[in-house]
């Protein structure tokens, strides 16, 4: 009773940080695409109040609009056109980040809770007969080799579906970061500084946490010497036991990476590198 009410701790141990994590990215987006959406007609109001000069109509994407010239319900329409391809973008968005990253935080639980059943191999059963103490421990080996396995399998899987896509991802959020740089050098109002600013943030925030939970599977994936099998009650068991619990110790040290593109892995120091190579970019032009 006692292992599966630590199951259900570790279990809900994830799923809060998932839940957080799901909050905190669901209203960055919809705070984002709603600042995107109304810039552009603040910006528009502003300007017709500073300089009462004749400007033209304000739209979302930067796109040509021929439609303007011909009714104002033309207008209307390609207005509506954009709102929705805004909106169908950030869901799109949401609904892959945190799918993605909540399988990160699914691995990470899993690895954490393998670690600490494999923690407990032997220290059960104080009572029982040393073959008794053996066939159990022996029967924990098998199944964490086994869930260890599954994550494995798991992880690699994850890793092959989204290498290619957080690689370009990646390439574009370096050239968006250095992007707004340039943009900041110039002549900004004050509502389009705000958008910059705000997208510049989601983007970092995208960033970090692809990172960071990519970092943890990394972190989560791998053992040190006085951790997992490592410090398990082996001195109840036999010498074959023993290696057995070796065996997995030494499976559970290797680290499990994601990789963003075929070169740069999916960690914190890859998302410092990003921030670095923008800020010297924005350095350079400054001067």
């Amino acid at each position: 009773m006692m292992q599966f009410d630590n199951f259900s701790s570790h279990i809900l141990r994830y799923t809060e940080k998932y839940q957080k994590v799901s909050t905190i990215l669901s209203r960055m987006y919809y705070m984002t695409v709603i600042i995107y959406i109304f810039t552009p007609f603040m910006d528009y109001a502003l300007f017709k109040f500073t300089t009462q000069e004749m400007v033209g109509l304000p739209h979302i994407l930067p796109s040509w609009s021929p439609l303007d010239g011909f009714s104002f319900v033309c207008y209307i329409l390609s207005i509506c056109y954009e709102v929705v391809s805004c909106t169908y973008c950030v869901f799109t968005h949401v609904a892959f980040d945190l799918t993605s990253i909540g399988i990160m935080i699914f691995i990470c639980g899993q690895f954490a809770y393998l670690k600490y059943f494999s923690e407990k191999i032997g220290s059960k059963h104080e009572k029982c007969t040393p073959n008794t103490a053996d066939l159990h421990a022996h029967d924990c080996v098998a199944r964490s080799h086994k869930i260890l396995i599954v994550l494995m399998k798991m992880t690699i899987l994850l890793n092959q579906l989204l290498k290619n896509i957080l690689g370009v991802y990646f390439f574009l959020a370096t050239l968006t970061l250095c992007s707004v740089a340039v943009r900041l050098n110039s002549e900004l109002s004050s509502m389009q500084l705000v958008s910059i600013l705000q997208y510049m943030c989601g983007t970092l925030t995208q960033l970090y946490l692809y990172c960071r939970f990519g970092d943890n599977v990394k972190n989560e994936s791998s053992i040190g010497m006085g951790e997992g099998p490592f410090i398990a009650a082996h001195w109840r068991l036999s010498p074959k036991i023993r290696k057995e619990l070796t065996l997995l110790g030494a499976a559970m040290m290797m680290p499990r990476h994601l990789y963003a593109g075929p070169f740069i892995s999916l960690d914190l120091p890859s998302f410092i590198m990003v921030v670095r190579t923008a800020y010297s970019y924005y350095a350079v032009i400054r001067k």
